[in-house]
């Protein structure tokens, strides 16, 4: 029992990262629809994959921005924020490249 140590604190989780997770995670799913009404269009799913893509764009997009600023939230745990946070940049990213690639 040596070994174990139990930390008991009010602290919560900061609403901004829960949030964040959310929005990262309702973006993932978007942009898993987008890619499988795009296979059943074989290639030519037209404005309703692009639609369904640029919507998990403002979502990731908007998921990163409350990530970003839950860090503000005093005396709270940061672990959702960092989850959220991390996720929708990679989504971003990729979406951005997705979506420039697509142009060119």
């Amino acid at each position: 029992m040596a070994g174990y140590k139990n930390k008991f604190s009010n602290r919560k989780h900061a609403v901004g990262g829960i949030v964040a997770s959310g929005m990262a995670l309702i973006s993932v799913l978007l942009f898993v629809l987008s890619v499988i009404l795009s296979y059943k269009a074989e290639g030519f799913g037209g404005t309703s994959v692009g639609t369904v893509a640029l919507l998990s764009l403002a979502f990731s997009v908007f998921g990163l921005i409350f990530g970003l600023t839950s860090y503000r939230e005093i005396n709270k745990y940061y672990t959702f924020s960092a989850v959220g946070s991390v996720a929708s940049g990679i989504m971003v990213v990729f979406l951005i490249m997705l979506m420039v690639s697509a142009i060119v």
